[in-house]
């Protein structure tokens, strides 16, 4: 007879036969109670599937819509066994599901799906980041002059931004039809901007220059240089007056600092 597993190793046995190692010889060790010991843990197994794919299903609902079910449920599963989750909040997962979708050659007739999973996630982020308050744009009137040039923003942590070759706000936004005509994907590609606005998360499209100068604001760099290394490519309409508007109107600056 052979020597009953340590309680970790138990545990490690568990969770390879719920994900799908059926090889591991866990039956063994559980008792059944009036039902096969494979039956048992098939009870745990679906809970556990059934549960995370809910999850995948809430957080990324366009990308349900794009392939269907069958699909969906398909590349959950493979997600599943190969992502299990590490967290006791189900909020927490599905972050690598569009590296999933990238990598899946039944979705290469979708070059889009991985980015517009990418968008669903940010959405996501956004929606669950933490609170802050906002500052006024008088906020700029009290920098010294002398440390302007040194001025930080820092923006709210819910903000996101997310860059596609593919017109990916259009193609969420022709998920959310109830009835959607087909398909057009004769756009461009879009960048775009995403943040928490009271009860919902808000996005816009946004140009290349907005997205450069954000980013580089999101990564600390100081309003001047990150307004210089903008202009450096920018377009001849790039305004810096009119972003800066939109952030604070938005509630998107939280703090500043000049030392």
């Amino acid at each position: 007879m052979s020597t009953a597993p340590s309680l970790p190793e138990l545990q490690r046995a568990f969770t390879r036969w719920v994900l799908g190692d059926q090889q591991v010889p866990l039956p063994q060790w559980v008792a059944g109670n009036g039902l096969a010991s494979e039956i048992r843990l098939g009870i745990y197994r679906n809970t556990i599937f059934n549960n995370l794919t809910a999850a995948l299903h809430t957080a990324y609902p366009a990308v349900l819509k794009l392939v269907g079910e069958d699909f969906f449920e398909g590349a959950a599963a493979r997600y599943i066994r190969e992502q299990p989750s590490r967290s006791g909040n189900l909020q927490d997962y599905g972050a690598a599901f569009p590296a999933l979708l990238a990598q899946m050659p039944e979705a290469a007739g979708l070059a889009y799906l991985a980015d517009v999973a990418r968008l669903e996630w940010a959405r996501q982020e956004a929606w669950l980041a933490a609170d802050a308050d906002a500052l006024g744009p008088e906020t700029l009137a009290a920098v010294p002059e002398d440390r302007q040039t040194a001025l930080r923003l820092q923006l709210h942590p819910g903000l996101r931004l997310v860059a596609s070759a593919h017109p990916v706000l259009a193609i969420w936004e022709f998920c959310q039809q109830d009835k959607p005509d087909h398909l057009q994907l004769d756009q461009a590609g879009q960048r775009v901007l995403l943040w928490r606005d009271n009860s919902q998360v808000a996005m816009r499209g946004i140009t290349a220059d907005w997205y450069g100068l954000l980013t580089l604001l999101l990564a600390g760099e100081s309003l001047a240089g990150a307004t210089q290394t903008t202009l450096l490519n920018a377009s001849p309409d790039f305004d810096l007056g009119a972003c800066l508007r939109m952030l604070f109107a938005a509630g998107l600056v939280t703090g500043c600092r000049w030392d």
